[in-house]
């Protein structure tokens, strides 16, 4: 999450709204590291990339596929290429805000 990120806190009312209890952090005062990435991407990162990252256009990264190491290389580098928020439970990470798959998580 970013504290500054509008799609973030949305995302924090849906799941207070939801019942469902967060702890948050700030990857950008406590950036995810390589092995934590690891553990998140799926085998296409595609999904994960922050896709309105002014280094996302500048790396022309629209047109490009990359292989998971080299997603994760990028995103260490720059957090912001990091698709946000980033919710890790039980049943399974989503990524990005969406309240559709949040509130399947309480049914």
């Amino acid at each position: 999450m970013k504290s500054s990120c509008t799609t973030c806190r949305s995302a924090k009312a849906k799941l207070t709204e939801l019942g469902i209890e967060v702890d948050i952090r700030d990857f950008f005062k406590k950036p995810l590291e390589a092995t934590e990435l690891e553990c998140l991407l799926p085998a296409d990162p595609g999904p994960m990339l922050g896709t309105k990252s002014p280094k996302y256009k500048e790396l022309g990264l629209k047109d490009r596929r990359l292989t998971k190491a080299e997603a994760i290389a990028l995103m260490v580098q720059d957090n912001n290429l990091l698709k946000r928020p980033i919710l890790v439970h039980p049943k399974g990470v989503i990524i990005g805000f969406d309240s559709v798959a949040y509130e399947k998580l309480v049914s």
